[in-house]
This record gives structure tokens, C-alpha cells and sequence, in this order.
């Protein structure tokens, strides 16, 4: 189903099964939070949006076949918990290769924020005063070195801003902006000599 067809224009009447679905919401959040709570705050917030997204996307179905009767809260956020749990995103293809992603995670792919690099300048204690000199140079040349576009990323994200924050910030997508974590993440390793770029 394609999604712009469940999403109503800002100055259109909103759509019959959007008010239903608006009172089915607070027990999907609710379900959601509960069967994510052992993730970080941050994943945890981002896999609830999706299960929402997901259910929405189903009841629109079943309210396009006539059958919006049979949609109930708790089937719906079970529903999009599976789809989570499964890697199956909605609005978007499957990449494995998308750092972000379910099925990266799963073969061991590690997100780490860039802002840990920028942190690791004031946090690594065995690190003599001039160590710490010379990486807080290297991070000001390395960071000097990228594009408007990129610098934007990089402090949005040591921030703390979400993929899906910074990608409406920067007007990426929110895979692109998956994409440009790994690759900022490997283009410091590059400029320090520290290894070559991850695989995943």
C-alpha cells in the first residue's frame, strides 16, 4: 500500500480511520514501551515509533478493504513489534548494509556515536596532556576537512539527535544519514591511521 495514500494533506479533513486509530494510540505506545523496554532510550523510542508506523499502516489496509472493524489496538502493536523484531521496517526496503538497521545489528554491526570520538578527547585518562593536544588537533583538522553538509551531521549527531531528527534537519533520508555515520566513522579511523574502514 502506498503510504501517501493514508496520509492526509496539512489543509484536508483528516481521514475516517485516523480519528480511530488516534484512540487505539495510547495503548500501542503502551504495549510498544513494555516489549522494548530492555533496549537504550534512544533505540527504544525509535522501535516504538516504527511498531506505530506499522500499525497505522495496517489498520489504513483494513480500513481501504472496508474492514476497519476488525482492527484492535493489541493485535496492531503486536503486529508491528513482529515487524520490528524481524527487521521488516515500514517505508523503506531491507539493507543489511544500513548500519541502522535489524539486520545489521544481527550480524554484529555496532553503532557508536560520533559524538564518542569528540568525548574520547576529554575522556581518555591514560592519555598524556600532549596525546590529548594532539587529538584535539587532529579532530579540528579532520572535521575542518568535511563539507558544510557533513559538519552538520557530525554535530547534530554528537548532540545526540536521533537518525530520524537528523535527516529532517539536514534533509537527508534517514538511511543516508545511516550511511553517513559509517562513513564519518571510517573517514576519522582513515585520517588517524587507525585501521581500515569497518566492514559493515
Amino acid at each position: 500500500m502506498n503510504c501517501s495514500a493514508i496520509v492526509a494533506a496539512d489543509d484536508a479533513p483528516p481521514l475516517p480511520w485516523q480519528a480511530s486509530f488516534v484512540q487505539m494510540l495510547p495503548t500501542i505506545r503502551r504495549y510498544a514501551r513494555i516489549a522494548f523496554r530492555e533496549l537504550a532510550p534512544e533505540e527504544r523510542e525509535e522501535a516504538i515509533q516504527t511498531v506505530i508506523a506499522s500499525a497505522a499502516v495496517a489498520y489504513a489496509g483494513l480500513a481501504q478493504a472496508g474492514r476497519a472493524k476488525l482492527g484492535y489496538a493489541t493485535p496492531l502493536a503486536r503486529y508491528g513489534v513482529r515487524r520490528y523484531r524481524s527487521g521488516r521496517l515500514t517505508g523503506s526496503r531491507d539493507n543489511a548494509a544500513d548500519v541502522g538497521s535489524v539486520k545489521c545489528r544481527r550480524r554484529g554491526c555496532r553503532t557508536e556515536p560520533i559524538d564518542s570520538i569528540a568525548q574520547s578527547l576529554s575522556d581518555y585518562r591514560r592519555a598524556s596532556p600532549a596525546e590529548m593536544a594532539a587529538l584535539r588537533i587532529d579532530f579540528s583538522q579532520w572535521y575542518g576537512s568535511l563539507s558544510r553538509r557533513d559538519q552538520r551531521v557530525v554535530h547534530a549527531l554528537a548532540q545526540g539527535e536521533r537518525t530520524s531528527a537528523v535527516a529532517e534537519l539536514c534533509r537527508l533520508t534517514a538511511g543516508r544519514v545511516s550511511q553517513l555515520r559509517r562513513e564519518l566513522h571510517d573517514s576519522w579511523r582513515l585520517f588517524v591511521g587507525d585501521a581500515a574502514p569497518s566492514p559493515c
